[in-house]
């Protein structure tokens, strides 16, 4: 730390970020941490793999991001989301490090040498494949295991999870305590407006997650064709898998279901808003979930969630809520279609207050003076 930096109070803060175009839930926590850091006075500088899309922060988190210092960096062997790119981005973050004094990565999930402050998601080491491929794995990520396991004691790192089912995990995987610190949901969402509590809702169940394989979207058609033929389904979310698409239109046609079940990639954030105004039900299918941020931004706007009983959700979810089995995710779904009204709709908006953006920053402030 340079003691020009000591003598004014303030830092240069580097925020690793590779993917921050992507704008999703990962991203808007990234987002909001360079908020917090330029609000509080400090420098920013951030290493993505292309430019800040300004235009793209304003369409679908309505902010722009505002940062002292772009590094362009973008090394890697593997796509984007492959586990395989914990090395290289090892190498860049000590790139990053060089220019900041504070070092906070809200992408890698894992625990690296350069890192000051690590957001995790969901941990690094939990996701790896297992089956065939699981002896490779073994050995290709021998080394970082062998770096956790020396730094297993060392608590000068400022490790947060987004949920208490996160902090758990990392306790298994690393050894190290972690802060909860639960992502934010934007100010505009949680905007209450009465008059979007009075009017009645259709049948309507949402949906709102990437189009790919791993959230478990398959199960929606399946779950529609067990409820009341009155009920009708919207999946949305940005496009994240060709195949995944295919395959569930493909799937919704099968079963009959096209003029049940409707799919909307790449939507608006007030698109969005207004399909969840008039949602009565928000299905959530992602198993074991380390959070799930679109689950609160249907709470804000009235839906009564219904999620998997596994992972984060359990923590803000009522077990009246939560299922196991598609049987009882449409018996679930049709409960709460049944008991929706603009009173419940009301109080499940005010539940989500706590993840506010004023919280986050409050908390995150408060965490990062008192460690550095």
């Amino acid at each position: 730390m340079s003691k020009q930096v000591e003598a004014n109070g303030f830092l240069i803060v580097g925020v690793f970020s590779p993917v921050i175009n992507w704008c999703g839930g990962a991203e808007w926590v990234a987002v909001n941490i360079i908020n917090v850091l330029k609000d509080n006075g400090h420098r920013v500088v951030v290493l993505t793999d292309n430019p800040l899309n300004q235009s793209r922060f304003q369409s679908v988190f309505n902010r722009k991001v505002s940062v002292d210092q772009q590094i362009i960096f973008p090394l890697r062997f593997f796509p984007s989301t492959d586990l395989k790119n914990i090395y290289t981005d090892a190498i860049r973050m000590l790139v990053l490090k060089s220019k900041c004094d504070i070092l906070i990565d809200t992408f890698s999930n894992a625990i690296l040498p350069a890192t000051n402050i690590a957001y995790v998601h969901h941990p690094l080491l939990r996701r790896i494949e297992i089956g065939a491929q699981s002896w490779r794995n073994k050995i290709y990520f021998l080394p970082y295991q062998s770096l956790l396991k020396l730094r297993r004691n060392n608590s000068d790192k400022l490790v947060l999870a987004n949920s208490n089912f996160t902090a758990k995990a990392i306790k298994i995987e690393t050894g190290l305590d972690s802060y909860v610190l639960y992502p934010s949901v934007s100010s505009e969402i949680l905007n209450h407006n009465q008059e979007d509590f009075i009017k009645g809702r259709g049948s309507t169940v949402t949906t709102v997650s990437r189009i790919a394989v791993a959230k478990n979207l398959k199960i929606i058609p399946q779950i529609a064709k067990l409820t009341n033929k009155e009920i009708s389904f919207n999946i949305v979310g940005l496009l994240d898998s060709e195949a995944t698409l295919i395959s569930l239109i493909r799937q919704i046609k099968d079963l009959k279901l096209s003029d049940r079940v409707k799919i909307h990639t790449n939507v608006k954030r007030e698109q969005l808003r207004n399909i969840l105004l008039n949602t009565r039900v928000y299905l959530h299918t992602t198993i074991n979930e380390h959070f799930g941020i679109s689950i609160v931004e249907a709470m804000s706007s009235g839906c009564i969630p219904v999620v998997h009983n596994s992972g984060g959700p359990m923590e803000f979810v009522s077990q009246n809520h939560r299922y196991s089995n598609i049987e009882e995710a449409a018996k679930k779904v049709e409960q709460a279609i049944t008991e929706w009204s603009p009173s419940n709709a009301r109080s499940i908006s005010m539940a989500a207050d706590q993840f506010s953006e004023e919280n986050f920053a409050q908390k995150f402030t408060k965490l990062f003076n008192s460690h550095f």
